[in-house]
């Protein structure tokens, strides 16, 4: 067997240098090209978004604008059945609107009216017994003291002024009770929850 021969190659530090070096640029290019590729392709796809949503917002608009176009507004190279639709959709919302439109007014000036007026007075019935609470000039101040006792719970009734007054007077009365024990429990509770000696007296009519 013949004896192989062996060669040794020397690098020296400087051609190690020079191939790291260019190792290393190498490796810069190359990430380099990934990035630029990679951003290319970002680009490509946010493009493709913005055309895809600048396609589907005008189909958008077609979709909700088409129930709300009249006939008259229909275009032209539009078929004449679907303008024959769009015009019986419409019609029945007009039929809807009209009666609402339609409606009297009145109606609110009559409840405003009989809101503001006064309540109607009840009928006084004979032989009952009362207990005047309040003999007043005006008649607004009678109807005020009226609402105050109707809300603690007692009828009362607002007298119209007597031919014998000499100076208009409202009398304001609670009651009327067929006996006139009952007429003084009444009175008593009324001058109870006064908080004061009253001069609520019972009459009879």
């Amino acid at each position: 067997m013949k004896n192989r021969e062996f060669r040794e190659i020397q690098v020296s530090s400087t051609q190690l240098a020079i191939i790291f070096l260019g190792i290393l640029l190498i490796g810069v290019v190359i990430f380099l090209l990934g990035v630029s590729v990679g951003k290319k392709h970002v680009q490509a796809a946010e493009k493709a978004n913005i055309i895809a949503r600048q396609e589907a917002e005008p189909l958008k608009e077609k979709i909700t604008m088409l129930p709300e176009m009249k006939p008259e507004q229909a275009p032209a190279g539009e078929p004449s059945g679907r303008a024959a639709a769009v015009k019986s959709e419409s019609t029945p919302a007009k039929k809807e609107i009209l009666p609402l439109q339609s409606r009297p007014e009145p109606l609110k000036t009559e409840t405003k009216a009989a809101e503001k007026s006064s309540p109607p007075k009840p009928a006084v019935e004979k032989n009952l017994y009362y207990v005047q609470v309040a003999a007043l000039a005006e008649e607004p101040a009678a109807q005020t003291t009226a609402r105050r006792f109707r809300g603690m719970g007692y009828p009362v009734v607002v007298m119209d002024p007597q031919p014998t007054d000499r100076v208009p007077v409202f009398r304001v009365r609670v009651g009327g009770y067929p006996t006139r024990e009952q007429a003084e429990e009444v009175r008593g509770k009324l001058s109870a929850a006064a908080g004061r000696k009253t001069d609520y007296f019972i009459v009879r009519d």
